[in-house]
């Protein structure tokens, strides 16, 4: 039997239910993959993104897994380089969804000048305020021969 040490993150986590949508908060750290408790559906272990944060009024910092909605919105305000993401307000948002059946508090971080809009698809992205969420393309008409 093969073992990998694990890191183990020390402090607390972001509850996503305790937190008020519209706090502001500050990234205090990179973000780093790690292994969360989840499985892949082939088994390995699925990772999760995990930086630390200091929500406004909280005198402790916490731990939050940030989802791709989130990284993909950092990525766009502040490049691809997560060392580069701390320390800018960012406001949290939540929203109420199910997870395998479950309900689940979904908590986003976005920074100033960006908002959380829906997709063509119904997928939740942080986008530049003022940016279109592009359509989806017009499929072309066919003709049938019968």
């Amino acid at each position: 039997m093969k073992y990998t040490k694990s890191q183990a993150i020390a402090g607390a986590w972001v509850k996503g239910s305790e937190v008020v949508s519209g706090t502001h908060c500050k990234l205090m750290s990179e973000t780093n993959p790690m292994p969360s408790q989840f499985l892949n559906k082939d088994g390995s272990v699925k990772m999760q993104d995990v930086a630390k944060i200091q929500i406004s009024g909280d005198a402790e910092q916490k731990n939050i897994s940030l989802n791709r909605a989130t990284i993909n919105g950092l990525v766009d305000a502040f490049g691809e380089d997560s060392a580069g993401w701390q320390g800018h307000v960012l406001t949290i948002e939540t929203e109420k969804v199910r997870v395998a059946g479950k309900a689940v508090t979904a908590v986003y971080l976005v920074p100033e000048g960006y908002e959380r809009v829906d997709d063509e698809n119904g997928y939740t992205v942080i986008l530049k305020k003022g940016t279109k969420v592009s359509a989806p393309e017009e499929l072309p008409d066919i003709e049938q021969d019968f």
